[in-house]
């Protein structure tokens, strides 16, 4: 299939259902969860090709070292293929220095046929994990909203939890403990949902439930511009002996793109 597409535009979202304060009756697992699968999706698809800029903080407990990388981060979507998604970190400064020239490569992205573009999104975001401190890491703030999703919650065991007054009202906390599903790599995990919308205020992405756990916690807020949840912050602790990996990534300036382009550009047919 092949579309025509017109100029490149940055453009405002729309309607988001967030936490409200109605709630009468906690509701049983299955319907919580179908809410939760609900807004998930809905999120996912709001969320797709919505930039933002991303200001991540990397130290180690005990040493000295410490770095700071300033990207554009994004959940990347193509138009006729809902289902290609990836998150996509660009690296532009390295404790304040500018690294090379790096000017629009998110807005060209979408101007090359699709295979190219995810070919190419993909090495960037390879490029990007060289800059992180040795021993360290960076991870991805959307992998339990993912995981959330109907087509892959099927994968873990679900479980209600108490409820979390401190993040406000009706709102749940639920687990989510990996299946044995061949090589994929389901890490357990936690959110804190809202129970009347299914809207996710907080995750947590575990490697276990010890004391000593690889820990990656998201809180969302809501953005008066694009007038939905995003992710605001991310805080990662990596257990490294007698010094731990600390990372704090922080989220701000988020923009809608939508490409166009006098030329015909090659997109995959849309999936059933």
């Amino acid at each position: 299939m092949r579309v025509a597409l017109t100029a490149i535009a940055v453009v405002m979202a729309g309607f988001v259902a967030w936490p409200g304060v109605q709630a009468q009756e906690s509701p049983d697992l299955t319907t919580l969860m179908r809410k939760v699968g609900i807004y998930a999706n809905w999120f996912i698809d709001r969320f797709s090709n919505v930039v933002s800029e991303e200001v991540y903080e990397q130290r180690f407990s005990v040493a000295s070292r410490r770095r700071q990388l300033k990207s554009e981060f994004m959940l990347v979507g193509y138009p006729g293929n809902t289902r290609a998604l990836m998150t996509f970190r660009d690296i532009r400064e390295v404790d304040g220095k500018p690294v090379g020239d790096q000017n629009d490569r998110i807005a060209r992205l979408f101007l090359e046929p699709f295979e190219n573009a995810v070919r190419r999104a993909q090495e960037i975001h390879r490029d990007a994990l060289r800059y992180s401190l040795e021993n360290g890491r960076m991870m991805d703030p959307l992998t339990v909203i993912g995981y959330l999703q109907p087509n892959y919650v099927g994968n873990f065991r679900v479980s209600r939890e108490g409820m979390a007054k401190n993040l406000g009202p009706f709102v749940r906390e639920i687990t989510l403990t990996p299946k044995q599903s061949g090589k994929t790599p389901w890490k357990p995990a936690r959110a804190w949902v809202a129970e009347d919308t299914g809207a996710v205020l907080k995750t947590e992405l575990r490697s276990g439930f010890g004391v000593r756990s690889e820990i990656t916690t998201t809180t969302f807020a809501m953005d008066a511009t694009l007038e939905m949840p995003v992710p605001v912050e991310m805080r990662d602790e990596l257990p490294r002996g007698r010094d731990d990996f600390i990372g704090v990534a922080k989220y701000s300036n988020f923009r809608r793109f939508t490409v166009r382009t006098d030329a015909l550009v090659d997109v995959p047919p849309a999936k059933p």
